[in-house]
């Protein structure tokens, strides 16, 4: 939404449209005629009389299209108002005020807008004039000036309607005065039953007793009348019965539940509208039409209903009076069914303000989630219906590490503000029909019921610790947090609620021991596949020390010389008893863990090593590239200043060091990475994209990032013939990356065919088993030694 304080007086400006009382208004003749003729005139599929209200768009006149309003947010509307002159925007691809509204990049897809504000009688820009296309285009100043003559041409109507409004209210004050007579035959009845209501209210007696009393009080004064009072359910989308003691019960029991609407009998219809509605004639009115034979079993004539409405405005519900003869109601009735609505309203809100009590002390007052004694509650039903559906359920029990720490460091505002955004991420990472509650400080509870597949349970975990992992952007402090999860599932854990909790919880304090940051279960069943997990995690933090970790070296030969001064350094383990593990299966168990970070500057600290004695040696220029992870370049880790001070400390140039990034890295955390990056080759270091091809990445990065190599991914080079789509893929990058000044490496060649055609196509340099496989230190400076040639 554009910035409210660039318009003057928004409030002044909000209380002006109210004023105007033509908001939620059914479509009108005179508006739809200026935006028919302005889409006439422009060409153009869509013209609007649009209002802006506090938080959303309101079409008075929007001709074919498919919204009746939107949120102001997704406008452009709300940018036309905060002017006099025409808003026009030829392509909303380009402007970055709409390139990602829902209404330009979904359907249906429209690319141009313009639009000029509506003023109101005082001044206030309360709307907008506006027309839109599904194609750019430009608007001459001709067109301009047709567009702000139709505009004041809505004003007036605008204006016009206003003036009829004030008359109507004249009008309407002037009958109240005629009324206020016999009205105050009626206040002497109502004060009894007011004071009635208000006296059970005080009792704190049940909502349906006191809602009773309101409508036998009024059928007591009026025996003609039958009432009934509805209310609004949780979803705002239907009524339940309230109090309708006279009604008959086969009636009572057709409406609870109703869903309101449009023609919806005269109680849906005013709890939909918010107005009153007055039907005289149930038989023959065509809001009852699919009522009548209901109404006619029930012996009913005519109803008026009444929308009981909070100070706000929302509705609560419907107070309703039947006659079984037709009937209109007097001056007499509307004060009565006003009043009466009135009492209702206060009662319900007084229940309301009971539930809240209630909702305080089941409900985390912090986060909002469930608390600890509800929990219990969920918890012990949960169990009861999983024993009746023989069907499992799954508790986790989550801990925040090092939460402590923030609290000391940052304060505990910081503290609760981290608590409130990890209950969010929870939710967002848990189905509608899980529970997740806060059972104090930094401790959570999550509920999964209904368990029909237990590969939930780690897709679930999964999800909330890489949410969690992500970093928290509180006040001006950037925070950084893990979780440990403990899971324990019913039966197969734990025979009752208290077992299965300290299970779970016993679970929990595992995943710490194991490192943090990760989930452990109690499952007997899986226990050995998660330890297998957990002992390789803990192997690995010893790896660096236990001097099994190693680089192998791949020789980068340029193709066109056959020289070899470059190489990709790769990451081997040698455990001391499953012998080598492949880095497919130990990297993500790092980067999971934390320690691909020190692993990370490990490697780049031997591959220092290594190219100072290579470029001493053999050659000058000579580079070795490693592979980073994204971890890396978090703003929580020193590693890029540690890369700089081992360059230093090795009097190493910085682009003896090529470091390999993924192109989804260029995606998430453009600022942050883009900051590391351009911090990194300010200082002459060279950067690589890996596998290129394979990622979702916009071809814009390449430049924005000043990348030095492409890599080729190998699926595109080891699938490559003459003729085949692979080739032309290859040959795109080529040219592509020259005409950027990137240079290009082709990784995975295995054959001389596929040489041949990186050579004709102007590769710059190639890397394959048909080259020359990962080798040892030995090995490598062996082939350095031998000045070995391939031939094509």
């Amino acid at each position: 939404m554009p910035d409210l304080t660039l318009f003057k007086n928004e409030t002044q400006r909000l209380l002006a449209l109210q004023a105007l009382n033509i908001l939620d208004t059914p479509p009108e003749e005179r508006f739809d005629r200026i935006t028919r003729i302005a889409m006439q005139v422009f060409d153009v599929p869509f013209a609007m009389v649009s209002l802006v209200d506090a938080k959303r768009l309101w079409f008075k006149s929007s001709p074919g299209f498919y919204l009746t309003e939107t949120s102001r947010a997704q406008s452009l509307c709300g940018y036309t108002i905060l002017t006099d002159e025409v808003l026009v925007v030829e392509d909303t691809l380009l402007d970055s005020r709409s390139a990602d509204k829902p209404w330009v990049v979904e359907e249906p897809h429209l690319r141009f807008y313009a639009g000029i504000a509506i003023k109101d009688s005082q001044g206030f820009n309360i709307g907008t004039l506006s027309i839109l296309d599904h194609q750019p285009r430009t608007l001459t100043p001709g067109q301009i000036s047709i567009l702000t003559e139709l505009a004041k041409v809505a004003e007036s109507e605008v204006n016009a309607a206003d003036l009829s409004q004030v008359t109507a209210k004249l009008i309407q004050s002037r009958k109240q005065l005629h009324q206020a007579v016999s009205r105050l035959r009626q206040n002497e009845q109502l004060n009894r039953l007011r004071n009635q209501v208000l006296e059970l209210i005080a009792r704190s007696e049940p909502l349906t007793t006191i809602l009773t009393a309101i409508v036998t009080g009024v059928e007591l004064e009026y025996p003609e009348m039958m009432c009934s009072i509805l209310l609004m359910d949780d979803t705002g989308t239907k009524l339940t019965l309230g109090s309708a003691p006279s009604m008959p019960d086969f009636y009572n029991q057709a409406v609870d539940g109703i869903a309101i609407g449009e023609n919806v009998g005269s109680c849906g219809t005013s709890a939909y509208t918010g107005k009153r509605v007055v039907v005289e004639d149930i038989a023959s009115h065509p809001l009852w039409a699919p009522y009548t034979e209901l109404a006619a079993r029930a012996q009913l004539g005519s109803c008026w209903s009444e929308p009981i409405t909070d100070p706000e405005g929302k509705v609560l519900g419907t107070f309703a009076i039947y006659h079984q003869e037709k009937s209109a109601p007097s001056t007499r009735d509307f004060h009565l069914i006003e009043q009466s609505a009135a009492l209702a309203s206060i009662s319900i809100e007084r229940a309301q303000a009971n539930k809240l009590i209630w909702q305080q002390a089941n409900f985390d007052g912090l986060t909002g989630l469930t608390n600890r004694n509800l929990m219990r509650e969920l918890l012990k039903t949960s169990l009861q219906n999983s024993r009746r559906n023989q069907q499992k359920l799954a508790l986790i029990c989550l801990d925040l590490d090092h939460f402590k720490a923030v609290n000391d460091s940052l304060g505990h505002n910081i503290g609760d503000e981290l608590l409130i955004e990890c209950g969010k991420r929870l939710l967002s990472c848990t189905r509608e029909s899980d529970t997740v509650a806060r059972l104090g400080g930094d401790e959570f509870l999550i509920l999964i019921p209904d368990l029909k597949d237990e590969a939930l349970i780690e897709d679930i975990a999964g999800k909330i610790l890489s949410s969690l992992s992500q970093p928290f952007q509180l006040q001006q402090e950037l925070v950084y947090v893990s979780a440990s999860l403990g899971i324990a599932i019913f039966p197969d854990d734990a025979a009752d609620l208290d077992e299965l909790l300290k299970n779970a919880d016993q679970a929990m304090y595992g995943a710490k021991s194991a490192g943090r940051s990760c989930f452990h279960y109690f499952t007997s069943g899986m226990r050995a596949s998660i330890q297998n997990r957990i002992t390789l995690i803990n192997d690995l933090r010893n790896a660096i020390d236990n001097q099994e970790l190693r680089l192998l070296y791949q020789p980068i030969f340029e193709i066109d010389s056959q020289e070899v001064y470059k190489a990709e350094a790769l990451l081997r383990w040698h455990h001391p008893s499953r012998g080598i593990i492949s880095p497919t299966d130990f990297i993500p168990l790092a980067e999971e863990s934390g320690l691909i970070v020190d692993i990370g500057n490990w490697v780049f600290e031997q591959a220092c090593l290594q190219v100072a004695k290579w470029r001493q040696q053999y050659a000058k220029n000579f580079q070795i590239s490693i592979n980073t992870s994204p971890l890396q370049y978090r703003n929580n880790t020193d590693s890029s200043a540690n890369w700089l001070a081992w360059l230093a400390n090795y009097r190493l140039d910085a682009d003896a060091v090529t470091l390999e990034i993924t192109e989804n890295l260029l995606m998430n955390d453009y600022d942050q990475v883009n900051q590391r990056l351009a911090q990194l080759r300010h200082s002459g270091m060279e950067i690589s994209i890996d596998d290129f091809g394979t990622g979702y990445s916009s071809l814009s990065y390449l430049k924005k990032f000043h990348i030095d190599y492409l890599k080729i991914d190998k699926s595109f080079v080891q699938k490559m013939s003459q003729g085949s789509d692979d080739l032309i893929i290859c040959e795109a990058m080529v040219v592509m990356a020259k005409k950027l000044g990137i240079k290009v490496i082709a990784e995975g060649i295995e054959s001389t065919e596929q040489l041949q055609l990186l050579k004709d196509m102007g590769c710059h340099y190639g890397q394959g088993y048909w080259l020359a496989k990962p080798l040892t230190v030995e090995q490598f400076e062996a082939l350095l030694h031998s000045n070995t040639r391939y031939k094509i």
